[in-house]
């Protein structure tokens, strides 16, 4: 038997109930994965609560994941029993093993370990898709960025400032400042407190690109330092939808832009290669170190509470029970 993770309606993290299964042999297609890590994302927690329904319950959620590929289903040639594999969104991710189409998964390099994947790999693609096609970055641009402390915003703000970008990067509270600091960012504000349009000003005054993750809490803030020629990626809306003035957005010359980063990735070429340049990414130390918290599958619901709380960290896993 096989631990998975089930919610029979959508609610609070108690919702999420630890249970067993028998995981039958891949179809036509098909792998049967062996996960040692699995991703907890933000975008988890809408699944859960309801603000994606849901097409069947009961229903298994999460969309990322890393392990061995344990079986392979008839047809199946891209790889083999005893790979090690992750993917990047493929819902039905809480459970100690999967059935999961073989075009999903992503071959992982020796020197990324499972749990380094169930981070990187959703999280990076997503930043990737913004840095190099939403917005090309380039050197001597400003970048401002909401949701830093998060998994996706600090990999955005980080790979931009690698660029060459001028970085801001926006928190909610002052010891996020702090942690962004050690993670390498060099320009942190904290919202509502008026730094982030004196950083703006001392950069020149003009935006390239504001990555909007937080929406709602800090919108008016954030996007009254936009102006003629600014991009405003609306990437997410953790705190709740913004109310957005497309009038007076356009009326200042400022270009709006929403996109799921499946949308920059069209066939499984374009994701194996986005895959290979996050992992160059990483090892060119891109990315400063992200401890990797971890919670044991059956503890889904503690993983969400926290995730919520924005206590968790920006690296969260499940992993199978002992």
């Amino acid at each position: 038997m096989s631990g998975v993770v089930r919610l029979y309606a959508q609610g609070g993290p108690e919702v999420l109930r630890y249970e067993s299964e028998e995981v039958g042999e891949p179809g036509p297609g098909q792998v049967r994965l062996r996960q040692e890590a699995i991703g907890v994302n933000f975008v988890d927690t809408y699944f859960r609560a309801g603000a994606f329904p849901l097409a069947d319950l009961p229903a298994v959620i999460g969309v990322e994941g890393a392990g061995i590929v344990d079986a392979v289903g008839p047809g199946v040639t891209s790889v083999a029993v005893g790979d090690r594999a992750g993917y990047y969104f493929a819902l039905g991710a809480y459970a100690e093993q999967r059935l999961i189409a073989a075009d999903d998964l992503v071959p992982l390099p020796d020197d990324v370990s499972a749990g380094e994947a169930a981070t990187l790999l959703a999280k990076g693609l997503t930043a990737w898709a913004r840095v190099h096609r939403v917005h090309p970055v380039r050197a001597g641009e400003v970048v401002v960025v909401t949701g830093a402390t998060g998994g996706v915003g600090y990999l955005i703000a980080a790979w931009a400032q690698h660029l060459g970008a001028t970085v801001i990067a926006v928190v909610a509270a002052p010891e996020g400042r702090e942690a962004l600091r050690t993670l390498g960012l060099k320009q942190v504000v904290v919202a509502g407190t008026g730094e982030l349009a004196a950083e703006v000003a001392a950069a020149g005054g003009k935006v390239d690109v504001l990555y909007d993750q937080v929406g709602q809490a800090t919108f008016g803030e954030v996007t009254a330092v936009l102006g003629d020629g600014s991009l405003l990626d609306l990437l997410g809306a953790a705190s709740g939808a913004p109310d957005v003035d497309a009038a007076d957005l356009a009326r200042r010359g400022v270009r709006v832009t929403q996109s799921p980063t499946s949308s920059h990735l069209p066939d499984r070429a374009a994701v194996l290669a986005a895959a290979a340049e996050v992992f160059d990414a990483r090892r060119a130390g891109v990315f400063w170190h992200r401890p990797v918290r971890s919670y044991a599958l059956s503890e889904a619901a503690t993983a969400h509470r926290d995730v919520e709380a924005r206590t968790a960290g920006p690296a969260v896993v499940l992993v199978p029970d002992a």
